[in-house]
């Protein structure tokens, strides 16, 4: 018993590297990618009145393939009725159906090139609330190829900063979890959302 007050604190270790994480950090922006958001064919939307946070939404259906990914086959459902898809996962390729919405980067000012990466950490982030069959760390070296892919700059230092806190901010309190649905390799993609034909890719 007398271990326990020591173990005590490490109870209360995650809250309180998420609320010192949300002090230091200032999450922000570029202006190019506000203005760019504005744009009618933009291909994702800018929503002002949830700057910073989660106020960015895409326009249209998209899809990104990497030959490294190992995502397996699953789709992910919005958790209420009448559990649109949200996206999908066909072993090395990722297919987001439109209105999936994120907030750009973990740490400080999200650039143009850093959309595409941000996007996708997300987007598999918000899939592990579902319990889709991905690792963290898979997620995170998703990121890592995307960001080397558009040249992020800081993408080894962002890449080392998810590896580190990324695991607080993986389940947020609060948020209803997406549903999830194994499919396999024969299972045809669900259909897309009026008006749309096929899915953009995002590679560069």
């Amino acid at each position: 018993m007398r271990i326990f007050p020591v173990l005590l604190p490490l109870l209360f270790l995650p809250t309180a590297c998420r609320q010192v994480v949300n002090v230091v950090n200032v999450k922000q922006l570029a202006p190019e990618v506000v203005a760019y958001g504005q744009k009618e064919d933009a291909w994702y939307e800018y929503m002002p009145q949830y700057a910073p946070h989660f106020c960015l939404k895409t326009r249209y259906s998209l899809a990104w393939h990497d030959p490294e990914m190992q995502l397996c086959y699953w789709r992910l459902l919005h958790p209420e009725p009448p559990h649109r898809v949200i996206m999908e996962a066909r072993a090395d390729t990722l297919l987001l159906h439109r209105g999936f919405v994120w907030d750009g980067v973990s740490f400080g000012n999200t650039m143009p090139r850093e959309l595409v990466p941000s996007l996708l950490h997300d987007a598999l982030y918000y899939a592990r609330q579902g319990n889709a069959p991905i690792s963290r760390r898979e997620a995170d070296l998703v990121y890592l190829r995307a960001a080397r892919k558009y040249d992020c700059g800081s993408r080894y230092t962002d890449y080392l900063g998810v590896r580190a806190f990324g695991g607080f901010f993986g389940k947020p309190e609060g948020v209803i979890p997406p549903l999830l649905e194994i499919t396999t390799s024969e299972t045809p993609p669900a259909a897309l959302p009026a008006g749309e034909k096929m899915f953009i890719s995002l590679q560069r």
